[in-house]
């Protein structure tokens, strides 16, 4: 929350930023090309930090997954195994199934968080072009 609210402190700073200037823009920059290039250094400023933390627990989250992944694997191979080893076979088969299943559900999880992973990394490029073209001003 308080990482937020100083999110939120920096924006009003724009705002502020923008006030002070149009006050002191007269006959150089037009005011609505300065308001506008504030209020994006300021959503850009707002934005790009919430856009890294998304990213990188979504990073987190898919290695944390395909970890999991590998487990349910070598756990169904271990099942597998055992089943094949003993000679009175315990029912092990509703177990297999049950991991089966799992491993679809984690498999499905990693592909939402791969399209969410694209998703974010596009619109840091996207805020990284309009940085860059804020930077170096209109064409």
């Amino acid at each position: 929350i308080d990482h937020q609210y100083g999110e939120f402190q920096t924006f009003q700073h724009y705002f502020k930023q923008i006030n002070l200037s149009r006050s002191m823009a007269s006959e150089q920059v037009p005011t609505d090309d300065l308001s506008q290039d504030m209020f994006s250094e300021g959503l850009i400023a707002v934005v790009k930090p919430a856009i890294q933390t998304v990213d990188t627990q979504v990073q987190s989250l898919r290695f944390t997954q395909l970890k999991l992944k590998d487990s349910i694997d070598r756990l169904s191979g271990d099942l597998d195994q055992i089943s094949d080893l003993q000679k009175e076979l315990p029912n092990l088969e509703h177990y297999v199934k049950k991991l089966t299943s799992i491993k679809r559900r984690v498999a499905t999880v990693n592909n939402v968080l791969s399209n969410v992973q694209d998703r974010v990394t596009g619109l840091q490029g996207r805020v990284c072009r309009e940085q860059e073209r804020d930077v170096r001003g209109p064409i």
